[in-house]
């Protein structure tokens, strides 16, 4: 058996990952957007309980999308016009099983988000969550049983914009997003002697 650490590498859409506010006038496809939500249904979930929902227009669809953008807070209207998506995740509250509160669900939709995310990247394309946004409009918009079900995040979905076209407030995000905390900040390994 030979020993293929030295292979090992962070995966690329990951390393590149990040949220831009200014998007390009480039059209995303319909096939792209059915690959990005393939690649949140094959996220892992509780119980394989996938209780994530997707709403979502493309900018062509004029009237559903500045719907769904007359939902946000101003401060993400500023730049999410760009966009050539927005989506909504919508998380389903309660297991099908008895209809039993799932604890895990909000996590879960995040796993299928950053499936997403990550999927996009890899496509060249970049996504940006937000949670400014009206929960209560947005749920009347999609007329969703709130006792069952809310949403959790809007996200703008697009190719993102040349750097050459980026504001100073897009290079500072650009850059914050290079900057991470250390493994040592988060990461705690239990030695057997420390545990009780």
């Amino acid at each position: 058996m030979t020993n293929n650490s030295k292979n090992i590498k962070l995966n690329e859409a990951i390393k590149n990952r990040w949220s831009p506010r200014s998007f390009s006038n480039q059209p995303v496809t319909d096939e792209m957007v059915e690959l990005l939500f393939e690649a949140a249904r094959r996220a892992p979930s509780s119980r394989n309980e996938q209780p994530w929902i997707y709403h979502f227009a493309k900018k062509r669809d004029e009237s559903a999308f500045n719907r769904l953008f007359e939902c946000l807070t101003e401060g993400n209207k500023v730049w999410a016009h760009s966009a050539q998506v927005l989506m909504v995740s919508v998380v389903k509250k309660n297991f099908d099983y008895k209809n039993l509160p799932n604890g895990k669900a909000q996590h879960d939709v995040g796993a299928a988000n950053i499936s997403l995310a990550i999927q996009a990247t890899e496509m060249g394309l970049q996504v940006h969550q937000m949670g400014g946004f009206d929960k209560g409009r947005t749920t009347e918009l999609l007329n969703l049983d709130k006792e069952n079900f809310e949403p959790v995040t809007m996200i703008a979905v697009g190719f993102p914009a040349e750097e050459t076209e980026f504001s100073e407030e897009d290079k500072k995000r650009m850059e914050q997003h290079k900057s991470r905390k250390d493994q040592k900040e988060f990461v705690f390994r239990l030695h057997e002697q420390k545990l009780s």
